[in-house]
């Protein structure tokens, strides 16, 4: 009866002690007490969770002997000292590892021990470890890379620039940079494409023009990165000095313009001094026979000063700028008149013109007489390639913003090393051709925007394909 009596009086602390073993058990918090000269005297049996070792295994254990050797003295120092706060140290697990520990303490009742409540917080640690790993090394990447990197705000302003920076816009400290804007910096004739770029809040490429501290102009490709930095909206800038390259190139293109004049200068040598050889052998034959067959030299002589006046005449439309009178005209109804002018010629050359199409118009802004001079060139080559006849397919299409013409003909082709240079300046697959025509033929589409492509196959024939800019509003028209 006694007994009974006494269980159910103690029955609530009975319950009450097994649910304080079982919270510190599972406790994230490992409790534990030491002797000032740190002996454990107590640990909370979520130790063997957490280390591995169990409550026996560590009672009268220095707690010195498992922690790191680095941090032992931080810790003597710590159990020696009457100030009592937060430590970290590491603490070796019964597998050899170590785990961070964050402890706080106070000194018991009697004052003769420290009582540890420790969080393991290797995660943390570990995960901030890899923080400043990442950020030293990228704060090594930036300090080092050959471009200017840097952060600005989305209204242009430096807050971050790397050395090379420094050097690309010539000051002397970083404090002349940081607070000043990219604007200060920037040509003011690209201060509109670096606002658009800014305000757009997207990833952009763009090139400007920059001025340095001394005045002095360089060309830079700038590349922004919209992100965000200590809840700011910011964008990352990388800086490409290409002031060296555009000169490099710029010296490349006068070369090749050189070039291009030297070749056109023997071709135009060559190719006048065939007919003037003949001009002044015939002016010759005159003089001594005056009378003898004065009206066919006359004649001969005439050709041959009209093919000299033919090549001035290709020349002149080369180098001259030509007036640009453009006009919204469906490619249809031109390509049928170019057709139905040629198809005379095609059929004495047992050749047959054909036209396809998908569309019933296709609207594209030119000068009629400018593409009708391409689309003639083109199919004269075409009836002038098939010696034997066949057919000539012009293929008439659209697709997105752009206009196709392809004319292919059924003609010897071209070999593959000598489609490269078809449009060079007297360069010819024909006999006695100067290869300006195609050549006008290519400066005529480029001035309209578009391209000419040639492929060809040798003995099935060749496809000469043009793509012109569609008409802006055709769009709008067809809807």
């Amino acid at each position: 009866m006694i007994k009974e009596e006494t269980q159910r009086a103690y029955t609530s602390d009975i319950k009450d002690l097994h649910d304080i073993s079982i919270a510190l058990l599972n406790a994230n918090d490992f409790l534990s007490s030491h002797t000032l000269d740190g002996r454990f005297t107590y640990t909370a049996p979520s130790c063997e969770t957490l280390f591995g070792y169990t409550s026996a295994e560590l009672y009268e254990q220095s707690i010195f002997n498992f922690c790191h050797p680095f941090d032992q003295e931080k810790l003597e120092h710590y159990f020696s000292s009457n100030q009592y706060g937060e430590i970290m140290f590491r603490f070796r697990r019964k597998e050899g590892d170590y785990l961070w520990l964050e402890s706080s303490s106070t000194k018991g009742h009697s004052h003769t021990e420290v009582v540890l409540i420790s969080r393991n917080v290797t995660h943390r640690v570990n995960r901030e470890e890899k923080l400043k790993e990442r950020q030293k090394r990228d704060r090594l990447f930036l300090e080092h890379s050959k471009d200017t990197m840097g952060i600005i705000t989305k209204n242009g302003v430096w807050t971050y620039i790397n050395e090379q920076g420094k050097k690309l816009m010539g000051a002397t400290s970083f404090d002349e940079i940081v607070g000043t804007s990219l604007y200060d910096y920037t040509d003011p004739k690209d201060y509109k494409l670096l606002r658009e770029s800014l305000d757009s809040r997207d990833s952009s490429d763009l090139e400007i023009s920059l001025i340095r501290k001394d005045n002095d102009s360089k060309r830079a490709e700038v590349q922004l990165i919209p992100t965000v930095f200590k809840n700011r909206d910011v964008s990352l800038v990388i800086i490409k000095d290409i002031t060296e390259q555009r000169k490099t190139e710029d010296q490349l293109q006068v070369a090749e313009k050189l070039s291009v004049i030297g070749q056109m200068a023997a071709g135009i040598a060559h190719e006048i001094r065939n007919p003037l050889t003949a001009i002044k052998g015939f002016t010759q034959l005159l003089s001594e026979h005056p009378a003898e067959e004065a009206e066919d030299y006359a004649e001969i002589i005439l050709d041959e000063l009209a093919r000299i006046e033919s090549i001035v005449g290709d020349l002149l439309v080369l180098a001259k700028p030509q007036a640009s009178n453009l006009s919204n005209v469906d490619l249809i109804p031109l390509v049928n008149g170019v057709v139905n002018l040629l198809n005379p010629q095609a059929t004495l050359s047992d050749a047959f013109i054909k036209i396809k199409t998908d569309s019933p118009s296709i609207y594209i802004d030119c000068e009629p007489d400018k593409i009708k001079q391409v689309l003639i060139n083109l199919i004269q080559n075409s009836i002038e390639a098939m010696t034997n006849g066949g057919e000539i397919l012009v293929a008439i299409s659209k697709e997105a913003n752009l206009a196709s013409i392809q004319v292919t003909d059924q003609g010897a082709g071209i070999p593959e090393d000598r489609l490269n240079k078809l449009g060079e300046p007297f360069y010819s697959t024909k006999e006695k051709g100067t290869g300006l025509g195609l050549m006008i033929c290519q400066k005529i589409i480029k001035n309209h925007g578009g391209k000419i492509d040639f492929s060809s196959i040798v003995d099935e024939g060749t496809t000469v394909t043009i793509t012109l800019p569609v008409h802006d509003n055709y769009q709008d028209d067809i809807i």
